[in-house]
C-alpha cells in the first residue's frame, strides 16, 4: 500500500494528518506479515501501530493487555471514531460477550482487547482456531521479562497463542525496556525474525523536577495552587499513604479519591470513570497498583514516594501530556523510601537472581533523584538513547545548580548533632544552629553545647536544604524508630577528623514573577473561543457518554480555535478530526465558531467574518443584490462571498443563478485560460457573455466537481 493510502486510512478513521516517528514502518512491517518489538514511550502512539493494520488486513486483531481500565479505555476511544472494537476481562457482562462473539462471527470486529490469563484458556483458544486473526499485539510486552519492572509469569506462556496461529504477524509493544529487557522479550516470546523499532525516549512536553521529601502535603498544596483544576495522579508507595493525602486534599476543597489493590471492584471502577469524564480531578494511586489510565488530558504527575526504579518512574510519568500539550512530573525523594523498598526485596519469595536485579535498579532510580544535571540525559542513557546536550524541561536545565565547597557547613552540622548526643531531629537541629531560643532547647541544654548559634546568618531555609543532602550523601541518617531523630554515619568522621571535602548546592531562588501585562485583545478572542468550544465539546461527549477528549482532545480544539474552519468540509481537514467525527460533531462546531465571530466584540474584523455575514443574510432568504445593499457592498463581491463557502463545501444552490448555456460557456472559457484561478483570466476568454457575478457562480460549480473527481 502507497504512503499516500496509508496516510488517507490514518486521516479518515483517526484524524491525523501524518505518522510520528516509526508509526508508518511498523505498519508497513506487520501488513507484510513480520514479527516485531515496539520500544516507544508511554504517549508516542503504539496503539495506530496495531489499529491502523487491524483496519486494513482481514479478520480480526487480538490485542493481549494486562490492565482492564486501560482496555476499557481503548475500546471507548476506537467506538468514538466508529470503528467496532471490543474487550474481554472480568468485568465484561454476559451481554457485551455475547456481542462481542457475534460481531466476530458476522466479521464486523476489527479490534478484541483479551488479558492473557483468558486469551489462553482451553475454551477461548477452542473458540480461536477457526476464526481469522489479522494480527497479535502483546502490550506491556516487558511484563515476560524479570528484567522488566512489571514482571508476569502468564506472559511467558503466551507462546502457546503465537504458536497456534504461527502465520499471523505478532507484534510486541512496551513502552520501558533497557536492552536487557528488550532482549530477553524478543526470547521469551520466540518472535520469529523480529524486527525491533526504537522510539525516542524525550518528552519534551514533560517538564521533570525532583524535590526532597519534607513537608511534602505543603508542597502538594502550593503546586495545586498553581494548576488549578486540572487532572492529575499522585503515586504512593502504600495504601495508607493514598487514603490520608486523598482524605486530606478533600478536606481542602478538592474533588480526590484513592485507588489501590484493596479497594472493592465498584469503587475501582467508580474512581477509574469519575477520573476518565473529569468528575475527579486527582487520584491518588498506589505506586505497586498500575492504573492503566489513558487519559490524554491529565496535566501532572506527582510521586510522594520515590519509584521502585527508572522504568516504572517514567511509565507513568508518560501518563501525563499524552495529548502533546506541556504537563508537569514532581518527585519527592527520601532515604527511608529506599529502606522500605529494600525490605520488600529482600523478604519476597523470589529467586535471588530477580532480587539482584530489581536492588540494581532501585540503585539508578536513587541516582537519578540525586542527579545534578540534564534529568532526562540519565533516563536517556539508562534505555540506551545516548545524549549530552542539555533537554531544557527539566529543574537542573532551567535552573543549573551551582555546587560550592560546603565542608565548614557540614562540619557544623555533624558537630551539633554528635553534641547534642544524636538525639534531636531535623528542625530541632536547625534551631540550635541558629541559636534560637525555643524553650526546648533550653530544657534539654542544648544551648550550652559549642556549635550553638555557630550558623546564625545562615537562614532556617537554607539550613534545612543543606541538612537534606547531607542526608542524601550519607553523612547523616535518619532513624525512623527513634522519632525520626539524626545521628552520624561511618562516613561522618572523615569530614570531622580528616577534612574532607563536601559540595554543597545552594538552593535557587526563582525569578521574580515579570509583572503581567494585559493579555492583548487577538489573545482573549482566541482564549475566548476556545473556552466555547471546550463548552461545546463537554456537551456533546455527555450526551455521547464519552469523556470529553474522546470527542476531541485539547489539541485539536485549539487547533479549531487558531483556524477558525467556518464550513464542515474545512473543519474535516483539521489534524485530529477525520471524516467519522466531521460528519458527526462538524456542523455544531462549525455554527458555534460563526455564532461566536459575529456575536464577540474583541477584534472589529476577524479573518473569515464577512463570508460568515454574507452566509446568515443568505439564509435568511435575502437575494444577493439585498446583501450587497445592507453590507455596502458590490454584487459581485457578494457573488464571489457565495461562491467561495460552496468551494469550501456549504451547500449553496448555485445553479439558481445561471442563466442557461452560462456553465458551458464557462467551461470553455476556463478551459481557454489554462484553467487559471483568477476570474479575471476567465472573463478575457468569455467576454460580455458573463458578468462576474454568473461567472464565480459557474466557475465554483466547475472547480468543485473537478476535485471530486481528483479526490474519487
Amino acid at each position: 500500500m502507497s504512503s499516500e493510502n496509508l496516510n488517507l486510512v490514518l486521516k479518515s478513521r483517526f484524524g491525523f494528518d501524518h505518522f510520528r516517528e516509526h508509526q508508518e514502518e511498523i505498519i508497513r512491517h506487520v501488513l507484510n506479515g513480520g514479527h516485531g518489538l515496539v520500544i516507544m514511550p508511554t504517549g508516542g502512539g503504539k496503539s495506530i501501530c496495531y489499529q491502523l493494520p487491524a483496519l486494513l488486513r482481514d479478520g480480526f486483531a487480538l490485542v493481549i493487555s494486562p490492565l482492564i481500565s486501560l482496555m476499557n479505555d481503548q475500546v471507548r476511544s476506537l467506538r468514538a471514531n466508529g470503528i467496532i472494537a471490543g474487550a474481554l476481562h472480568s468485568g465484561t457482562t454476559g451481554e457485551e460477550s455475547k456481542t462481542i462473539h457475534e460481531n466476530i462471527k458476522n466479521g464486523s470486529l476489527k479490534i478484541l482487547f483479551i488479558s492473557p490469563e483468558r486469551a489462553l484458556t482451553p475454551k477461548f483458544l477452542d473458540f480461536l482456531r477457526d476464526k481469522m486473526i489479522s494480527l497479535i499485539a502483546i502490550d506491556e510486552a516487558h511484563c515476560v521479562s524479570i528484567w522488566g519492572n512489571d514482571f508476569r509469569p502468564e506472559y511467558a506462556q503466551l507462546t502457546t497463542l503465537i504458536e497456534i496461529f504461527n502465520e499471523v504477524p505478532v507484534l510486541a509493544l512496551t513502552a520501558t525496556a533497557d536492552k536487557a529487557t528488550q532482549e530477553d522479550i524478543r526470547q521469551q516470546l520466540k518472535l520469529r525474525n523480529p524486527k525491533t523499532f526504537l522510539s525516542s525516549f524525550e518528552r519534551p512536553n514533560i517538564h521533570l523536577s525532583v524535590r526532597p521529601g519534607i513537608q511534602r502535603l505543603d508542597q502538594i498544596k502550593e503546586f495545586l495552587q498553581e494548576h488549578k483544576g486540572q487532572p492529575g495522579i499522585i503515586y504512593c508507595l502504600a495504601r495508607k499513604t493514598t487514603e490520608s493525602i486523598a482524605g486530606a486534599l478533600v478536606n481542602y476543597g478538592y474533588k480526590a479519591a484513592a485507588y489501590h489493590a484493596e479497594i472493592d471492584n465498584y469503587t475501582r471502577k467508580k474512581v477509574q470513570e469519575d477520573f476518565q469524564f473529569d468528575r475527579l480531578q486527582i487520584v491518588c494511586a498506589t505506586i505497586a497498583f498500575g492504573m492503566g489510565i489513558d487519559k490524554p488530558n491529565i496535566r501532572w504527575i506527582i510521586h510522594y514516594n520515590l519509584p521502585k526504579n527508572i522504568e516504572s518512574y517514567y511509565q507513568e510519568v508518560g501518563r501525563s501530556g499524552r495529548d502533546g500539550q506541556e504537563a508537569e512530573a514532581v518527585m519527592f525523594y527520601s532515604y527511608r523510601d529506599v529502606a522500605v523498598y529494600k525490605e520488600f526485596i529482600q523478604n519476597s519469595d523470589a529467586d535471588e537472581t530477580f532480587k539482584r536485579v530489581q536492588s540494581e535498579k532501585l540503585d539508578r532510580i536513587l541516582e537519578y533523584s540525586q542527579a545534578t544535571n540534564c534529568r532526562t540525559n540519565v533516563i536517556l542513557n539508562y534505555f540506551g538513547e545516548y545524549r549530552s546536550a542539555n533537554c531544557g524541561h527539566c529543574d537542573h536545565c532551567q535552573n543549573p545548580l551551582q555546587g560550592f565547597d560546603g565542608t565548614k557547613i557540614t562540619q557544623m552540622a555533624l558537630s551539633a548533632c554528635k553534641r547534642c548526643n544524636e538525639s534531636i531531629g531535623i528542625n530541632l537541629l536547625v534551631e540550635v544552629l541558629r541559636g534560637s531560643g525555643k524553650r526546648e532547647i533550653y530544657d534539654r541544654h542544648l544551648h550550652e553545647i559549642k556549635t550553638y548559634g555557630a550558623g546564625k546568618d545562615i537562614t532556617f531555609k537554607d539550613w534545612n536544604h543543606y541538612i537534606t543532602q547531607l542526608i542524601n550523601q550519607g553523612y547523616l541518617e535518619i532513624d525512623y524508630t527513634r522519632h525520626s531523630i539524626l545521628i552520624c554515619t561511618p562516613l561522618s568522621d572523615a569530614v570531622l577528623y580528616d577534612r574532607k571535602q563536601v559540595t554543597l548546592h545552594r538552593q535557587i531562588e526563582l525569578p521574580e514573577e515579570p509583572i503581567v501585562q494585559r493579555k492583548s485583545k487577538s489573545i482573549r478572542f482566541k482564549e475566548n473561543l476556545l473556552d466555547r468550544l471546550e463548552e461545546l465539546r463537554d456537551r456533546l461527549a455527555k450526551e455521547d457518554s464519552l469523556p470529553s477528549y474522546s470527542v476531541f482532545p485539547l489539541g485539536t480544539l485549539k487547533e479549531i480555535a487558531e483556524v477558525r474552519p467556518y464550513t464542515v468540509e474545512e473543519f474535516s481537514k483539521l489534524n485530529g478530526v477525520g471524516e467519522y467525527k466531521s460528519a458527526k460533531y462538524g456542523q455544531e462546531f462549525v455554527e458555534t465558531i460563526r455564532s461566536y465571530m459575529t456575536d464577540q466584540n474583541l477584534i472589529k474584523k476577524p479573518k473569515g467574518i464577512t463570508y460568515v455575514e454574507t452566509l446568515e443574510l443568505f439564509r435568511q432568504g435575502m437575494t444577493v443584490a439585498d446583501i450587497a445593499t445592507k453590507r455596502g457592498m458590490a454584487v459581485s463581491t457578494i457573488a464571489m462571498h457565495l461562491a467561495k463557502l460552496y468551494l469550501k463545501g456549504e451547500e449553496i444552490n448555485l445553479q439558481q443563478f445561471l442563466l442557461p448555456g452560462d456553465l458551458d460557456m464557462a467551461r470553455q472559457g476556463w478551459r481557454a485560460s489554462g484553467f487559471s484561478d483568477q476570474a479575471s483570466k476567465v472573463k478575457e476568454q468569455v467576454g460580455d457573455s458573463l458578468n462576474y457575478e454568473r461567472l464565480n457562480f459557474a466557475l465554483a460549480i466547475l472547480k468543485r466537481e473537478k476535485a471530486l473527481k481528483e479526490n474519487n
